[in-house]
C-alpha cells in the first residue's frame, strides 16, 4: 500500500486521577491542526553477548520513540494547552518551569492498494510535547508560505489508561472508509466509561 495522504491530527490529555483521557466538551475530541507532514521513528535499547568468539544473545527493546510533525497552524489556545504554558486574555507568556501535559495522539493516513483508497490510524497513547518551532520569512518577490514544526517524545503507559494496558505505546487499524477511521481514532482519545 502506497500512502497517498495525511489528515485529522487529533489528541486528549491524560488524566492520570481517572485513569482515562481528559473528559471533552461536547464529546469532540481536540483538533491540533491541519497536517502535512508525520515522521515516527522508534528508539531502541540494544545489548550483545559474545561468548566463543561469536553473538551468543542479542536484545532489542523498545525505549520510546521521536514524532516530528509539521501543520499548517497551531492557534494560541492549543499551543498553550499542549505546550502547558499560560494564555490569559490571548497573550500567551512561557516560563522556564512549564511542563508539557502528556497526551494521547492520533492521525489518519490515507493509502492506495490497485487503486483503492482505505484509512489507516496510527495512534499514539503516551506523549509528551518537546518543542514547537514556527518559521517566519519576510516576503520577498514570491509568495512561500511557512509551517509549524511539533517534536515530541513517544512514551511506553507507565500506567493502565483508557482501557490500554501499561507498556502499550501505538495502536493502527486500517478501514475501507474515512468515517470509519475517524471514528474509531475518536474513540481512543475519548474517555472510557
Amino acid at each position: 500500500m502506497a500512502n497517498i495522504g495525511l489528515r485529522n491530527a487529533r489528541y486528549n490529555k491524560i488524566d492520570y486521577d481517572t485513569k482515562k483521557y481528559k473528559e471533552l466538551p461536547n464529546n469532540l475530541v481536540p483538533i491540533l491542526g491541519r497536517m502535512i507532514d508525520a515522521k515516527l521513528s522508534e528508539e531502541r535499547g540494544e545489548a550483545s553477548l559474545y561468548a566463543d568468539d561469536m553473538l551468543a544473545e542479542y536484545e532489542s527493546t523498545f525505549t520510546g520513540a521521536k514524532l516530528n510533525l509539521t501543520l499548517d497552524n497551531v492557534d494560541d489556545e492549543t499551543y498553550s494547552e499542549i505546550k502547558g504554558c499560560v494564555i490569559d486574555e490571548g497573550e500567551i507568556t512561557e516560563n522556564q518551569d512549564d511542563t508539557a501535559p502528556e497526551l494521547g495522539y492520533g492521525h489518519v493516513i490515507t493509502k492506495m492498494v490497485n487503486g483503492i483508497k482505505r484509512y489507516k490510524v496510527e495512534f499514539l497513547a503516551r506523549i509528551k510535547i518537546t518543542s514547537i518551532t514556527a518559521d517566519a520569512k519576510t516576503k520577498g518577490e514570491s509568495i512561500e508560505f511557512n509551517t509549524v514544526s511539533i517534536e515530541a517524545k513517544v512514551m511506553p503507559l507507565i500506567e493502565a489508561i483508557n482501557g490500554l494496558k501499561i507498556g502499550d505505546w501505538k495502536k493502527s487499524k486500517t478501514f475501507d472508509t474515512l468515517k470509519e477511521a475517524q471514528e474509531y481514532l475518536d474513540k481512543l482519545l475519548t474517555p472510557t466509561e
